[in-house]
């Protein structure tokens, strides 16, 4: 439905971020090619709808108060919990990440889900960052532990499915994340 980044640009913006998101599989011990293939996915998806939704959330003038935005596409509160689940586990913290709250955010608070939602839209290395610690929650939730190495094909593919859809079945997305994943391991 009228994506708005092709194939060819979301390859070049991989490559424009290629040493962010090997930075970041390093310090989170997740393969570079599991994050490219969910950003190659999420960003050939991003449609106008998409614009439209992050439009609402930014101007306040519809009652939308969040969208998924960014390359990753993220929600605010999906953000917001992965940032929890990362600095609950030792991983990160707000500090780390440059969030700037004095409290513990809560996804069920309107100026939370705000807050995340605007660092989101606004930092694109920080919108890569949080959907990296979003795959290891999605990791740790479908498997049980949080090893890249040792995951089997249809546990990577559970693991893009629920990056994508709150489901514990493999979806089209899961399946097409995985070969986009094989596609990224052997270039």
């Amino acid at each position: 439905m009228f994506e708005t980044i092709s194939k060819k640009r979301a390859e070049k913006i991989l490559k424009e971020y290629d040493s962010w998101i090997h930075a970041l599989s390093a310090k989170y011990h997740i393969p570079a090619a599991f994050i490219q293939a969910i950003l190659y996915m999420e960003m050939t998806r991003i449609n106008l709808v998409d614009y439209a939704a992050d439009f609402a959330v930014w101007t306040g003038v519809f009652p939308k108060k969040d969208s998924s935005t960014g390359y990753a596409q993220i929600f605010g509160f999906v953000g917001l919990d992965a940032v929890n689940f990362a600095a609950d586990r030792g991983l990160t913290s707000y500090a780390a990440l440059h969030i700037p709250s004095d409290h513990r955010l809560n996804r069920h608070d309107p100026k939370d889900v705000r807050l995340m939602w605007k660092y989101l839209h606004h930092d694109r290395k920080t919108n890569l960052e949080v959907a990296v610690l979003n795959m290891l929650s999605a990791a740790e939730e479908m498997t049980g532990r949080i090893d890249f190495d040792s995951y089997s094909e249809d546990e990577l593919k559970h693991i893009f499915t629920r990056y994508n859809a709150n489901t514990d079945k493999i979806t089209k997305y899961g399946e097409d994340a995985y070969q986009n994943y094989q596609r990224f391991l052997n270039q």
